[in-house]
């Protein structure tokens, strides 16, 4: 067996390696993690905190970025920073460790029933880490192999974490191969000790078959989609160019548009590149406006026809109520389009008032609909009830921590643009690393409710984790909403990374980081159809809860007939 320190090695670069990360991204290595893990159960003396080693420093450097935020943006010195995201690996490495402490109480089981159990314990480990305290879902085992589509298709019948236990399984199973090459569990069934061996092999040849078959039926891959690229020059004010930092300075705008569809009406994604140490500064309220408004009109120029303009979290940071010029010159820029768009909303409520995190449609230069953000972002966008000062809530407010979750009678917002019906689920930011949002919403129209939707809106602003992995990684968790819902997404983020992706999770059209872009896209609304996981989504817990007591029981239940079958042996 390998060495435990090697073992240990290996988790940790598996994570980091396997996840989006500065240098490479190998999504195949992060099966490393769940190997480590299995091969220390067995045998490692001190398992669990070689376990917690291995989460701790694998999951602190993929969260590596957030050290480059306390750092950027709370002032907080290197030294000190790099704390948080090991901090927040600690949390990650609880579950790993859980597991295998787990694998170390049924080491003596029939391999099989064994592997299936921790398997699924993942699975149910990874519901838990997305509900316990609001949840954080982040790094799903699945979501390493976004990159790679046909990797990923099955989350349409399990969803991420779901997937996320049968990508680990097939980890345990090479563990399995590696400790037993010569197949030392000699009871149990014939086929039950081949899967034990090859079991890892056949689970991601199946995966990958379930993919490449399912991704033969999209009509229009990446590769099929033809792009041209307008770059326009321009002259930047005084002040503006003076904030904000590179690579806005070049006086650079990127507009590319895809080829248009038959029947399809364009959508335009506008990324303004604001950056986050001017985004909340009354005195750059103007020019942020400017900068959209100028990228719109540009992109306009480009496409020569009109279009659906979408644009990111928060892009206009005023709200009706305390700088109304400001949000009437909104308006009027919209006069002749169709506009969505991420504001904040103030709500006077007779009292103190409540902010809400909100994406406004707006058509012909009148509000036509909104949604409020209802899954907020703990100490990013609220702060949880606390003895403070009226004027620091006041403060948090105007810089976007302060928020209130929103009650949405109707979470879809729907339009009518060129004779054609439009309704699109809005997700904002971090609501799209949540699956529950998007398939509960998605089940209710498939039941009888008569909703139909076309399309997943995500709008986000991850300017806040400068040039890191995060804005790569947030991408790659949103795109498996596509795949779950069955539907494509259009993405706008501040500065990247705005996306067209479409149902199969296929990144059709994309930003780059910190670039001032426009992307724009046919869209041709087609009726929905859900897919198997939106409609087993609410059961799969349960299944997953039965299908772990079930093989308890089988384990207990072999483990006494084993022990009386040796009792006997003695007697003769």
């Amino acid at each position: 067996m390998m060495s435990r320190y090697i073992l240990i090695i290996l988790g940790i670069a598996g994570i980091f390696v396997g996840f989006a990360n500065p240098f490479c991204q190998v999504p195949f290595a992060v099966l490393l993690y769940p190997y480590s893990i299995y091969m220390l159960a067995h045998g490692s003396r001190h398992f669990v905190r070689d376990s917690l080693i291995t989460g701790v420093f694998g999951y602190g450097a993929a969260f590596y970025w957030l050290a480059v935020t306390a750092h950027v943006y709370g002032l907080v010195p290197y030294a000190a920073a790099v704390f948080f995201p090991l901090l927040l690996g600690l949390y990650f490495a609880l579950y790993g460790a859980g597991i295998a402490w787990y694998l170390h109480k049924v080491k003596d089981a029939l391999a099989f029933y064994k592997i299936v159990s921790a398997a699924v314990l993942w699975y149910l480990a990874e519901v838990f880490r997305g509900w316990f305290l609001t949840g954080f879902p982040w790094f799903p085992l699945s979501s390493a192999f976004a990159p790679l589509p046909s990797m990923v298709q099955f989350a349409n019948i399990t969803g991420t974490y779901a997937l996320s236990g049968i990508f680990a399984m097939a980890a345990f199973f090479f563990a399995e191969l590696m400790r037993s090459p010569r197949g030392a569990v000699r009871s149990g069934a014939r086929s039950l000790r081949l899967l034990s061996q090859y079991g890892g092999i056949f689970i991601l040849a199946a995966v990958y078959y379930y993919g490449s078959v399912t991704l033969q039926n999209a009509e229009n891959g990446p590769g099929n989609i033809s792009v041209r690229t307008k770059i326009m020059h321009r002259k930047l004010d005084i002040p503006y160019l003076a904030a904000h930092e590179m690579p806005a300075v070049t006086g650079q705008s990127l507009h590319r548009i895809a080829e248009k569809k038959d029947g399809g009406v364009y959508i335009t994604v506008v990324q303004g590149n604001i950056s986050q140490n001017v985004k909340w500064s009354p005195l750059f309220q103007q020019d942020s406006l400017q900068k959209f408004f100028r990228l719109s009109a540009e992109a306009r120029s480009a496409l020569s026809e009109p279009g659906i303009f979408v644009y990111p979290e928060t892009a206009f940071p005023v709200t009706s109520y305390h700088y109304p010029a400001l949000y009437e010159a909104i308006l009027a820029f919209g006069s002749d389009k169709t506009m969505l768009y991420g504001i904040p909303l103030f709500e006077p409520d007779g009292g103190d008032g409540k902010y809400y995190n909100t994406i406004e449609l707006a058509q012909n230069g009148q509000p036509a609909g909104r949604y409020a953000k209802e899954h907020l972002v703990p100490f990013g966008e609220y702060v949880p009830p606390l003895p403070l000062p009226k004027f620091f809530n006041d403060m948090l407010a105007r810089y976007g921590g302060a928020y209130s979750a929103g009650e949405n009678a109707e979470p879809v917002l729907e339009f009518e643009f060129d004779g054609k019906k439009i309704a699109l689920l809005p997700l904002i930011c971090y609501e799209a690393v949540f699956p529950e949002l998007t398939w509960s919403v998605l089940r209710e129209g498939s039941f009888g409710h008569g909703r139909q939707i076309h399309a997943l809106l995500n709008v986000s602003n991850d300017a806040w984790y400068d040039k890191s992995s995060a804005p790569v990684q947030h991408l790659h968790l949103a795109l498996m909403r596509c795949i779950e819902g069955g539907l494509p997404m259009v993405r706008a983020s501040n500065t990247g990374i705005s996306a067209f992706i479409d149902k199969y999770g296929q990144i059709i059209l994309q930003t780059g980081l910190f670039s001032d872009e426009t992307i724009s896209m046919p869209f041709d609304a087609q009726p929905y159809e859900p897919t198997v996981f939106v409609l087993l989504a609410p059961y799969l817990p349960y299944i997953g809860c039965a299908l772990f007591i079930l093989l308890q029981m089988m384990i207990v239940l072999r483990g006494k007939m084993e022990h009386i079958q040796e009792t006997a042996g003695k007697v003769r």
